[in-house]
Order: structure tokens, then sequence, then C-alpha cells
């Protein structure tokens, strides 16, 4: 079973060149856990559409930050940006492209306003209990 000590955190700068680091990471770490391909697909994707979309808020960040927190059964990812000061969740959120999109990806997304900025939570299941990561 995963623990706190599990949690698996990246910074990178807020910008698209960036981005194929998170997702790179995400890929790795879903991997080991022997999610399916399909899934990992999935995540990587939800990823890149999570980072995408806090960058376009990104203005006057200094950091990008991906946190992984592999489970028995799922992995957990938040994508944040210190980008504070902005509204945060978007009005008309439900319409939005990018929200069918990562809902469409993974199991569960949810928007957070957290200290530092805006954070996207992604949540994409296993299909059996994993023992190693």
């Amino acid at each position: 079973m995963a623990g706190p000590s599990d949690l698996i955190t990246v910074s990178v700068p807020p910008d698209s060149e960036s981005v194929q680091v998170l997702r790179a990471v995400t890929a790795s770490v879903a991997a080991r856990m022997n999610m399916p391909y399909d899934g990992i697909e999935d995540l990587r994707l939800a990823v890149d559409e999570a980072c995408a979309w806090l960058l376009a808020l990104a203005e006057g960040a200094t950091s990008m930050t991906l946190r992984l927190r592999p489970m028995d059964d799922r992995l957990e990812a938040v994508v944040s940006t210190d980008a504070a000061g902005r509204a945060w969740p978007p009005p008309d959120l439900e319409e939005s492209l990018s929200w069918r999109v990562l809902s469409a990806l993974v199991d569960t997304v949810s928007l957070d306003a957290e200290a530092s900025g805006p954070s996207i939570r992604l949540i994409k299941r296993t299909l059996e209990p994993s023992r190693t990561v």
C-alpha cells in the first residue's frame, strides 16, 4: 500500500517546453504501477491538457508543479502553478472544451485553489491493485 512518503513532486518553469517533462514523469510512474497502455496515454494527455489550461493563466508564475501520488488502485496527479490572483475556477467551466477533454480522459477531475495558485487534480484508476512503485 502506498503511503505519504510515496509523493513524487516535480517543478518546472511555466512554459510549454517544460510540459513534456511532466508528461514523461507521469507516464513513468503510471507504467511502474502496471497501468494499461491506454490508461497511461490517457493520463499523459490529461496532464498535458491540465498544463495547457494552467499555462493560459500563468502570467507572473515562476513554476508549474506536478505532484503524483500512487495508490493501490489509482494514480492521483495534481498540476498547479504559483500564479495567484487570477479568477479560479473559470466561469462556465463545465461547458468548456478543456473540461470535457479532461473528464473523458480520467476518472475524476477537480479544480482547487491552493494558497500558491490554481491547481487541477486528476485521478486515473488502474485495473488491479499495484504492489510496486
